[in-house]
């Protein structure tokens, strides 16, 4: 293989750009496996998805990504025919794993809105079973694309053919996947925008007792359309490449080399991105991933934020109920936020 001066820099830029991308999607991964791992109360089974997801995204982006990486970006193509269906089959089954990652966090979602006590009575083995019947369907689609890809291809040196027969395959299968995603969050943002317009009668009285309830459903039924907007965004623009260029391949037979590099790159992209939106950004990871993340920090620059300090030091109860003797004087004295900031200048 001779790389001039202009492929030896696109060669170097990608492995870079993946490297960079293969270690910030296994630090956030691993964090959230660490949190599970130290807080017994994120072992439920509504929080199975999102690990479901991360190591789904680890397969895609560790394992299916050098594949890419190797034939794609390098294109080293003296690969033997048994080499060539390893990696059809490697790359097919990690994008399969992932999108039914994605599709089950969407049906998790939307069932912990509408039922979210009956969810709750699942079990993490129920859970887990459910989650393994989509890694043993994902072999079997996996299986079927690289033994008729390589059948219909001839041989591994064409290329630039596809088989029409297998994009249909995966259109139909995937666009399923990413498009029953898109569906569910479309149905909650309509639920959501109900909640919204749908207020009590006494609302705009005076001396409603349930307006302050009432405004507070209307903030966050408007926080969960922001975040399913961001959700869907980032579910299009990272994944509607891939799909775009199997549906082109469908119809012509096809399939465009720089076009498909460009598609794996968004997914590879897409991998960090929903990681970080499904677990940084929920609620019940954010409350233990953050202290985390602060511990971190202070481990590395060998210094703790004031404000963090002071608020080790404040009590766990009701910090305005709670009273504290210093023994100067006979009178008690309050432990505020201010008098700690003062005990800092």
């Amino acid at each position: 293989m001779n790389l001039n001066t202009v492929d030896a820099f696109s060669v170097t830029f990608a492995i870079t750009v993946y490297l960079l991308f293969a270690m910030a999607t296994s630090f956030v991964a691993s964090t959230l496996f660490y949190a599970v791992y130290k807080e017994r109360k994120l072992r439920v089974s509504s929080a199975m998805p999102v690990m479901n997801l991360c190591v789904a995204g680890l397969v895609l982006g560790l394992i299916s990504g050098p594949f890419t990486l190797i034939y794609d970006v390098i294109q080293v193509n003296e690969a033997a025919e048994l080499l060539q269906s390893a990696r059809c089959f490697v790359e097919e089954y990690s994008i399969s794993v992932y999108l039914q990652a994605l599709f089950v966090v969407s049906a998790t979602r939307y069932s912990l809105v509408l039922c979210g006590e009956k969810l709750c009575r699942v079990t993490v083995k129920q859970a887990g079973m459910c989650i393994s019947m989509t890694w043993i369907v994902s072999a079997v689609y996996a299986g079927l694309v690289a033994l008729y890809q390589q059948e219909r291809l001839g041989g591994p040196h064409i290329t630039h053919r596809y088989p029409r027969g297998v994009a249909a395959g995966q259109v139909t299968f995937l666009g399923f996947l990413h498009f029953g995603a898109l569906c569910i969050y479309a149905n909650l943002v309509i639920y959501f925008h109900q909640k919204k317009e749908n207020l009590p009668p006494d609302f705009y009285s005076s001396g409603s007792s349930s307006r302050r309830m009432a405004e507070r459903n209307i903030r966050t039924s408007a926080k969960n359309i922001q975040m399913i907007a961001l959700i869907v965004g980032t579910l299009c623009a990272c994944h509607l490449p891939y799909l775009g260029i199997v549906t082109t391949a469908m119809f012509t037979g096809q399939l465009s080399h720089s076009v498909k590099v460009f598609a794996v790159v968004m997914m590879q992209c897409g991998i960090f991105l929903n990681i970080v939106i499904n677990g940084y950004l929920n609620k019940r990871f954010k409350l233990v991933i953050r202290p985390m993340l602060h511990r971190l920090i202070d481990k590395i620059t060998k210094h703790k934020n004031r404000r963090r300090k002071i608020n080790e030091l404040l009590p766990q109860s009701n910090v305005s109920s709670t009273r504290i003797s210093f023994n100067i004087s006979h009178e008690s004295s309050e432990l505020t936020r201010s008098k700690l900031a003062f005990f800092y200048r």
